[in-house]
Parts: structure tokens; sequence; C-alpha cells
């Protein structure tokens, strides 16, 4: 088992916990999410992180072939960065944003988010982690969000500026394990 503890913890676009413990037992399985605030919780061998927590990026196209489901997409805005990269900020859709960086690799991953940084400037954090996390799986059918009793890999979304709630330059994730 292992207790991870940071500022914000993105569950969800609409539930963003703050000041919360995620525990994870040795099957990836979160057993329990817990406020700090709340005066009888244990937070003992809890490991602190500067950052962001959430579920593990996914991506569409290590999941299932994508032009398959070219017809599925139509409800939200697909950025596939594994082929090409855009040259300009991206604009808002009232679609929901999903980025597909064809692979999970935290490594791979912060080699692409370094660029796409400046791409992405009118989206908040939340909505790139959302684009990230939370609609891949959405649209896979799988269980969305970090909650009690899901299977999830946890990733740290690190260097955010959370009191604008952007990413900085030099933001990157990296993958917490056991």
């Amino acid at each position: 088992m292992i207790r991870i503890g940071t500022q914000l913890t993105f569950c969800s676009p609409l539930k963003i916990l703050r000041r919360t413990v995620v525990e994870l037992n040795g099957q990836n399985v979160v057993s329990r999410l817990f406020c700090l605030d709340d005066g009888n919780v244990e937070a003992s061998n809890t490991l602190f992180f500067d950052g962001v927590l959430s579920s593990g990026v996914i991506s569409l196209k290590q999941n299932m072939p994508v032009d398959d489901a070219s017809d599925l997409l139509m409800d939200y805005h697909y950025l596939d960065l594994s082929e090409s990269f855009p040259s300009s900020e991206i604009v808002r859709t009232k679609k929901p944003l999903i980025i597909d960086f064809g692979t999970n690799s935290p490594d791979k991953i912060n080699n692409l988010l370094a660029r796409l940084v400046p791409v992405l400037s009118s989206f908040s954090v939340f909505e790139i982690i959302a684009a990230c996390t939370y609609y891949p799986a959405l649209f896979l059918g799988w269980p969305a969000g970090l909650s009690e009793m899901n299977c999830s890999s946890l990733f740290l979304w690190e260097n955010v500026d959370l009191v604008n709630k952007k990413l900085l330059a030099d933001a990157c994730v990296r993958e917490i394990k056991e």
C-alpha cells in the first residue's frame, strides 16, 4: 500500500480535491481518498508531493484503432500528438478535448509536454489533465476519474502554476509507483 498527498487531486472535471491523500493498494486500486483537514486521519507513511495528482494518462491509439472510432470521436475535439504537432494555439470548441500522446510513457509525454504548453495557453491545467485522463477513459467506456475502488495508475503533474491554474513551460508528469 502507498499513500500520496498533494495540494490538489484531480478526480474529475467537477471534482478537484484540496489537501487530499490517495491510498493505493498493491493492485493499483484506490482503496481510500481522505482529506488531511479531517482531524481523525493518520498522515504517517504518506508521501507528499508538490503538484496535481490524477489518474494515469490514456492514449486512445494504444487502446483501440482510432481510425475505426472516427465516428465516435465526432463528439470530441481530438488532438493526436503522436503524428503531428499543432503549430499555432488550439482553438476552443464546445466539444470536450482529448489529447492523445500516442503513449502513456512519462518520458515520451514530457518530451511533447514542453511544446504543448504554448499551444494550449487558453486551457487551464485541469482541462488539460481531463483531456489526457478523464475524457479518454470516458470515451473507452472505462471508469473515468479517480475514485475509491477504481483501478488506476497515478500521475503527478509537476511545475504547475496552481494560482493561475496553468501549466508552466517546464511542466512534467511522472508516474507514482509503489
